[in-house]
């Protein structure tokens, strides 16, 4: 199955070149020719005004939690069944939000690796997924959407369940999600513990990503290999100088503590912590981004706002560019995807909006056209 589209501007390449007037070409699903054109010569036009770009990907996100719901973290302890439907209207919405991309980082019931394969057979609508399947806590340690082990061999195990069901990546939550007021980051992993999850991915060519925002457990994270450190919202400067010099990925979540919007719909406790760390949190993140580690950003389950974090990325400190490329070069190189970068040989996973999101705060909130895999879904 083949089609053109004409687009009075694009954004071509990983750098995401303004180009005017242009044909892309599709095939099969992928992108196989952009060049200069003409109305005449396209099956399909975009209205003048409009810039297509790169699909969105959302690089922190879990399925059946949806923090758009008052009491979603109460919402995870529902039945497979519930948890199932809720993920399934998820992956409808943020599709047609333009977030054609989405790495689910600890589901239970593994319904994130069944849904990530109808998807993959074409049974199923959404966006590409990457999946985590069950993550892993301690005993004692913070993850509404992990399952609690305690010492090496308990990890282990879980690691090989994992995998045995086939997920992309190993995920662990090793630290609490927000600061607590002493200051002091709890860690809930030995480096024991730490380290077998690594040995277990890395035996079978996986990833792992950590739920970490500071403290021992990111000097744990750090020296014996993660691939990904989630949030770092209490970073130091040791913290940061550990991240560049193994070359860490961190994915940002700034929405987390930034949108007041969140708010409403979390716990009280979890309100009381925002409202008391933000300025600091604001503070540690903008050090972490003016040292420029590799890095993503996700919404961290605010399914359909991927675009507000862009924003916040920008007031961090943040070229808008480079932002950009946070959700659509910097993810594809991560999850090791031909998707992210508008050009030849990659998937025509691509959006249109109204205007250029290079200058234009607030352009990625409505795409008026989405594309998956060379199949018009909004239009």
């Amino acid at each position: 199955m083949s089609s053109t589209l004409f687009t009075s501007k694009l954004l071509w390449g990983p750098e995401l070149e303004a180009r005017n007037n242009q044909i892309v070409e599709i095939a099969d699903g992928l992108i196989v020719s952009v060049r200069p054109g003409s109305q005449e010569e396209a099956d399909h036009i975009l209205p003048s005004g409009q810039v297509l770009m790169p699909g969105m990907v959302d690089c922190h996100s879990h399925l059946a939690l949806d923090a758009r719901l008052p009491g979603h973290l109460g919402l995870m302890e529902d039945s497979e069944a519930k948890q199932t439907i809720r993920a399934l209207k998820v992956l409808q919405d943020n599709l047609r939000a333009g977030i054609t991309g989405l790495r689910s980082v600890g589901d239970r019931y593994y319904l994130d690796v069944l849904l990530r394969d109808m998807i993959e057979q074409g049974s199923l609508e959404g966006p590409w997924l990457q999946v985590a399947g069950i993550g892993m806590k301690g005993l004692h340690g913070h993850g509404y959407v992990g399952k609690s082990f305690s010492g090496k061999e308990e990890f282990r195990r879980q690691a090989r369940e994992n995998m045995f069901h086939k997920t992309d990546w190993l995920k662990i939550f090793i630290t609490a999600g927000a600061p607590p007021a002493n200051g002091h980051v709890n860690c809930f992993l030995t480096r024991e513990e730490v380290r077998t999850v690594v040995e277990e991915a890395s035996s079978c060519g996986l990833k792992t990503s950590a739920h970490c925002i500071g403290g021992q457990g990111l000097r744990y994270c750090t020296e014996e290999g993660i691939d990904v450190l989630d949030h770092c919202y209490w970073v130091t400067q040791e913290d940061i100088e550990l991240i560049i010099r193994h070359g860490t990925t961190v994915c940002f979540t700034p929405g987390v503590f930034m949108d007041d919007t969140r708010l409403p719909l979390c716990p009280p406790s979890h309100v009381q912590s925002v409202l008391r760390t933000r300025d600091e949190v604001k503070r540690r993140l903008s050090a972490l981004v003016a040292a420029k580690p590799k890095f993503v950003i996700g919404s961290d389950a605010y399914h359909t706002y991927l675009s507000k974090d862009i924003e916040y990325m920008v007031e961090l400190g943040m070229q808008r560019k480079e932002a950009l490329k946070g959700i659509t070069v910097y993810a594809g190189e991560l999850m090791g995807k031909n998707i992210g970068v508008l050009q030849e040989g990659y998937e025509a996973d691509l959006i249109a909006v109204s205007a250029n999101p290079l200058t234009e705060p607030g352009a990625l909130a409505d795409p008026a056209f989405v594309m998956r895999k060379g199949v018009v879904v909004r239009s």
